[in-house]
């Protein structure tokens, strides 16, 4: 894992600010490469490169990268997890100089061209191609959007970084808001992608890539996730797709332990850490693996005795991490200086990639995604096809269903449930964008609005436009759970999972590996019925059966507690300066900040959403 940085001129030469900015982009992320650092210069671009050494840890893995003749020079960051197999189709075509998988991408590059390469390849990545002979840029990322990479734009250069914050501080992207963040963070907890909070930097969207000459930028899709017309209904079929996930699952994990620095696995006690640690420990047989957990003192969070329980089943070097109150007090100032982008999450990653940097871990295998792949949240089992409320909400004219849905925002505002008021967004219909909000919104229209201080039109309007946002590809005003689960894997999982695990893991130098995000592995599971993923008995019964394992499954009927810290009480044991930060917020109301602090305090504001305010605080 690496950070990686660049600036090409098309309309001049570089000069010696041009090659200083990069220098100071690849400097503000060294975090995320402390292993090694590079630059490439010629007359027209710079390639600045950190790296994290994870794989052929000699000096020939040192980036920027060229090939034999320096027609294409590349700065990566990622990890191609069939480079081996790919190296192998390229060995006696090309010259390689080392054994990594960076000399595989600039190989396969040549041999197949981009496309053909991306065709091939299974992994997280974001990387940049420069051929100076045809004054090319080729910025591209991963399918999942796991691996981060941000551009700005402006005549006559491009420039990119792995991070916005470098971009900015490089002096050259403007040090400008976008006026859309603010709203969508309030809406969603995150800023959706492309979006940022610079207005002159982007975010390449996952499964694109973006080709950059003396003609323009061109932004082109490559990938995008399909869910099946028509569903598996046979039995045979079904055991047929079963087979096929637990092939993909095994294959995945296998690929995600390989490594030539120490590898680990967090390890929360829940079904998706219990499944990774089980098949990897399958994978390295005779290798006892390294798990890491953390714990707390207070009740209704701690799930480090059922951690501790799989631990001692797979037999691994288990280590545990207390977290306090007063851990959380003494790191906030630097995770909230750490933190690039505005997120309502993040604190769990920061402490236990924490952790993992203590026990002398380099890369960790985590659990993340398991929810979204394999429909582990209580929602898909309420929105399944033909679920009785839905089917009542669709056939309702709409005056009974508006006068119905109002009657209940309103019922949950005098009891003090402002979440309530997210239903307002169905109002005009049923559709996937719509629901998605009422399950997954932040604050409230309502409340966003007050904070914004915006009247009722302009309200609406930052309704209509943060809908409109999130309808699926294709949608005709209906909706199934698949639509649900679409928005979601755009939006949470990559516009604030992802996003949060690659920064703060990367805070500590730590690469995070989600084998279930492997591509194939997430197609396969796409493919299965609604009826195969969701069930009553026990939490995502598709990944369950697949691993067959004893720990897994009962990790399965237990409640689902999620990978949750205690944050309600530790902010509260400092609300005070917690407060005082929140009032600094840029472009909200003063006042209503004041009194939506206040009603966390008492009890009526998740800490959730006081937490956001937070971070819009320390952002001041």
């Amino acid at each position: 894992m690496c950070g990686i940085a660049g600036l090409v001129r098309f309309d001049r030469e570089l000069t010696p600010e041009d090659v200083a900015a990069v220098q100071t982009m690849s400097d503000a992320q060294v975090h995320r490469g402390p292993d090694g650092v590079g630059l490439f210069q010629d007359p027209r671009a710079v390639l600045g490169h950190r790296r994290l050494a994870i794989i052929d840890l000699s000096e020939a893995g040192n980036q920027p990268m060229s090939n034999e003749d320096g027609s294409v020079w590349i700065s990566y960051n990622g990890e191609i997890y069939n480079f081996a197999e790919l190296r192998a189709q390229l060995v006696g075509r090309h010259c390689f100089r080392s054994n990594t998988d960076t000399e595989v991408l600039l190989h396969g590059y040549e041999q197949w061209g981009l496309e053909g390469l991306l065709g091939r390849l299974r992994g997280m990545f974001a990387f940049a191609l420069w051929e100076p002979g045809s004054r090319r840029l080729t910025l591209v990322r991963d399918r999942l959007g796991i691996k981060p990479l941000y551009y700005h734009q402006a005549k006559g250069l491009v420039a990119f970084a792995s991070e916005v914050k470098p971009l900015m501080r490089s002096g050259i992207a403007p040090d400008e808001a976008d006026p859309e963040a603010l709203p969508q963070f309030l809406l969603f907890g995150s800023v959706p992608s492309p979006l940022t909070t610079a207005k002159s930097v982007r975010c390449l969207s996952p499964g694109h890539y973006a080709v950059a000459t003396d003609a323009g930028v061109a932004v082109k899709k490559y990938w995008d996730l399909k869910y099946p017309e028509t569903p598996l209904t046979s039995p045979g079929a079904g055991k047929a797709a079963m087979e096929g996930l637990r092939a993909r699952l095994e294959r995945a994990v296998e690929e995600h332990l390989i490594s030539d620095v120490p590898l680990g696995v967090f390890l929360s006690g829940g079904v998706d850490s219990a499944a990774i640690v089980a098949l990897a420990s399958r994978a390295r047989k005779d290798q006892r693996l390294t798990t890491v957990t953390v714990a707390f003192g207070e009740k209704g969070f701690n799930e480090s005795a059922e951690a501790l329980r799989i631990a001692h089943r797979f037999h691994t070097h288990h280590h545990e991490l207390l977290v306090t109150s007063e851990d959380f007090a003494r790191e906030m100032p630097v995770f909230l200086a750490k933190m690039d982008q505005p997120t309502n999450d993040g604190v769990n990653t920061w402490f236990v990639s924490k952790a993992a940097r203590q026990c002398g871990l380099t890369v960790v295998l985590s659990g993340l995604g398991g929810d979204e792949v394999f429909w582990g949240y209580g929602h898909y089992r309420r929105t399944a096809d033909g679920a009785p409320a839905r089917r009542v909400l669709d056939h309702l004219p709409g005056f009974a269903r508006r006068g119905l849905i109002a009657g209940a925002a309103a019922y949950g505002g005098l009891r003090g449930q402002e979440k309530w008021q997210r239903l307002a967004a169905l109002k005009n219909g049923v559709t996937a964008e719509a629901m998605y909000y009422s399950l997954r919104g932040f604050f409230s229209g309502r409340q966003a609005g007050r904070l914004l201080g915006l009247n009722g039109a302009e309200r609406s309007r930052m309704m209509e436009q943060a809908l409109s946002g999130l309808k699926p590809a294709g949608s005709n005003g209906l909706f199934h759970a698949a639509d649900i689960n679409s928005i979601e894997m755009k939006r949470y999982l990559h516009d604030q999972l992802l996003r949060d695990t690659d920064a703060f893991s990367m805070a500590h130098s730590i690469e995070v590996r989600v084998p279930f995000l492997d591509h194939e592995l997430v197609e396969c599971a796409a493919a299965l019925p609604a009826s195969l993923k969701t069930g009553v008995a026990m939490n995502k019964p598709a990944l369950v059966r697949a691993v067959e394992d004893v720990a897994v499954t009962e990790a399965s009927s237990r409640p689902k507690m999620g990978f949750t810290f205690p944050m309600d009480p530790w902010m509260k044991s400092q609300a005070g300066p917690l407060g005082e930060i929140a009032r600094r917020a840029r472009g909200l109301e003063p006042h209503e900040v004041a009194k939506a602090w206040g009603a966390f305090e008492k009890g009526n504001l998740h800490w959730s959403q006081a937490w956001g305010l937070v971070v819009l605080g320390a952002r001041a």
